[in-house]
Parts: structure tokens; sequence; C-alpha cells
């Protein structure tokens, strides 16, 4: 069994591997890739070709689809099994997407977890005075102000940030420093969802249920014309 996973899930997925008889391999692209959707298709892609090339017949990806990211990605000769998803929320929460999506309180929510606060590419909300000294340095103080405004525009579409922890972490007590300090940060409110190991756990057991799809080789996750996640077959 082989997987290729964001490492925004590589907490999870080291802590439930690591009490299994014969763990799966993982192959862990860096997190913030979801927001560069082609380089995000390539990475995926050549990780998918890399383990045909040995000879793999089923690989597990753990990945939404990640504003279409992967759409695109196929095996050629493998089979790929991945959660019917949109993002990363549902998996994390053990939830289905709709109740990921009420969770967002009307997509105002920004979403924290041990993955992302271990491995997020967008440390700049926690180096921002760093960052102004240098600026100031550079461009003066009114430009460097005026800069880190800017930086952190995107942060006006939320209202709040939502830590995803599931219970017994043993640096839960520093993940929640971390988090708070995150969300003090970025002048957001703070609160918490326990989350649920079982949606990981359904995938390290083979993606069975209606929660997963196999996509045939040849064919590539999409959305339908009424939205819906589904396999299409690739055009070349």
């Amino acid at each position: 069994m082989h997987l290729i996973a964001c490492e925004v899930f590589r907490p999870e997925l080291e802590r439930l591997t690591r009490a299994m008889r014969n763990a799966p391999e993982v192959t862990y692209l860096e997190q913030g890739l979801h927001d560069t959707p082609d380089e995000l298709r390539r990475r995926v892609q050549q990780a998918v070709d890399a383990l045909e090339a040995k000879g793999e017949t089923v690989i597990f990806l753990v990945y939404g689809l990640c504003g279409r990211g992967l759409t695109g990605v196929t095996g050629r000769t493998a089979a790929l099994i991945l959660p019917r998803v949109h993002d990363c929320i549902p998996v994390l929460l053990g939830a289905t997407q709709e109740q990921a999506n009420e969770s967002s309180l009307g997509g105002g929510t920004y979403w924290l977890s041990p993955g992302w606060l271990r491995y997020s590419q967008t440390s700049f909300i926690q180096n921002r005075e760093k960052r102004f000294k240098e600026y100031e340095e550079r461009f003066g103080a009114d430009s460097a102000a005026y800069l880190i405004e800017l930086e952190g525009s995107w942060l006006r579409n939320y209202t709040n940030a939502c830590l995803i922890l599931w219970e017994g972490w043993e640096d839960q007590q520093e993940l929640v420093q971390t988090a708070k300090a995150v969300a003090d940060d970025a002048g957001l409110g703070y609160r918490e969802l326990p989350g649920d190991p079982n949606f990981i756990q359904a995938l390290l057991d083979g993606g069975k249920d209606g929660r997963f799809m196999r996509i045939a080789p040849g064919f590539t996750p999409d959305l339908d014309g009424e939205g819906a996640i589904t396999a299409m077959r690739v055009t070349s």
C-alpha cells in the first residue's frame, strides 16, 4: 500500500500508521501546493508516475479535489483511490463535506491543524514584525506599512481561526498555544473542533465505502455539470 499525501495530514497519518502491523509507504508533498493548482497537479502526477514505474497498481491519494488541482491527475496503469471531498477539512474532522461546510460559519473560518502549524508555508502571519523591519530598511516606514497591510488583505475574508484537534496529542498544549498566537496575530477570533480519525482510518483500511472514489487508469477526478465530484476520462 502506498499513499501520496499532502504534508498537512502528516501528523495524523504518522499517528495512525504507527499502530499498523504493515504500515503503508507514504510520499509526502509540501503543504501549500493547493495555492498553485497547476504545480499541485504536476507534482502529484510526477509522484504517481514514479510509483507506477515501481509497479504499483493501486495508489491512494490523501487529497481533496483542491480547487480542481487534482483534475488531470491520472494513473496510466494504476487505479487511484481518494476521498470524494473538495478539501482536507472533512477528512480531518471525520465529517461529510456538508458538515464541514456548516462548521465553516459561512466560509469565515481559517482552518488550522497540527499539520498546518508544523508544515505551513504561510508562516508570514507570525513573522510580520520581522518583515516590517526588512521592508522599512528597503523602502521606508510608510511603504513598509502599506506592504504589510497588502499582504494581510486576504485575511479580511475570515472572522475566526479554528483548530481541528484530535484527542491525545502529546504536544497538545503547545499546538493550542501556537494556534491561539496565529489567530491573535491575524486579528481573528479563536475556536476549536475535536475532529475524528474515522475518515483517515477508513482510507488506511482500503477506502472501500462511499466516501471514497476509485478511479480507473485513464480517468481523473473532476466536477460534473451539477458540481458533484466524479471520474472523467482524460482527454489529450
